[in-house]
């Protein structure tokens, strides 16, 4: 399983650079005023194939977390993706595939185990894709994380909110949903804001 991971971070890798259509995004995380992580998130289209990929690190008070996540998107449709992470020296692994007619999905992270095969909707959003797209209120996102569907709710003016099993994200934009502004993370362990770096 390793050694598979590992080719894929190559080819995805070596996808980015050829790709003419690529975007790159940053965010720093704060808590309490304090910076306690960073996110590097980037989105390559090519051959109508779009691949997300993001790599953040955490490390505040009792946390320390580094998440990987690769999502490939065909024709506008989710049929894979990876999110590899490590929480306190514990690495967790979360798979969702397209098998010809549903979704193949086993999700483990902290304190969280989750596997289904029922899922059959086509997913045209999940929450790597947010980083760069704007979803319409009242869309379906898919968790890569936890493998299950959130829905997208206009909670205040230019603001979105989503609910997982571990925390809750509201993304909030500028007028008229051109750009996102932040992203506030409320959880379990510790609360915190995703700021955009321009």
């Amino acid at each position: 399983m390793a050694s598979a991971l590992r080719i894929i971070a190559i080819i995805l890798h070596l996808f980015f650079i050829c790709s003419a259509n690529a975007q790159s995004k940053s965010f720093v995380f704060k808590a309490l005023g304090l910076k306690v992580g960073n996110l590097e998130a980037r989105h390559s289209s090519k051959n109508g194939y779009d691949i997300y990929m993001s790599h953040s690190v955490i490390s505040f008070v009792t946390i320390d977390a580094e998440i990987k996540t690769e999502s490939i998107y065909q024709n506008g449709m989710l049929i894979k993706s990876v999110v590899t992470s490590t929480i306190n020296g514990k690495p967790y692994l979360s798979q969702t595939i397209w098998k010809k007619n549903h979704y193949w999905i086993e999700c483990h992270a902290r304190n969280y185990n989750y596997t289904d095969t029922t899922l059959t909707h086509p997913i045209k959003w999940s929450a790597s894709k947010l980083y760069f797209d704007v979803p319409p209120p009242g869309a379906s996102v898919y968790a890569e994380s936890y493998g299950v569907m959130g829905v997208l709710e206009e909670v205040e003016k230019n603001a979105l909110q989503m609910t997982t099993p571990e925390s809750r994200q509201i993304y909030y934009y500028d007028e008229g949903f051109i750009r996102l502004r932040k992203i506030e993370v409320v959880n379990k362990i510790k609360n915190f804001d995703m700021i955009p770096i321009d």
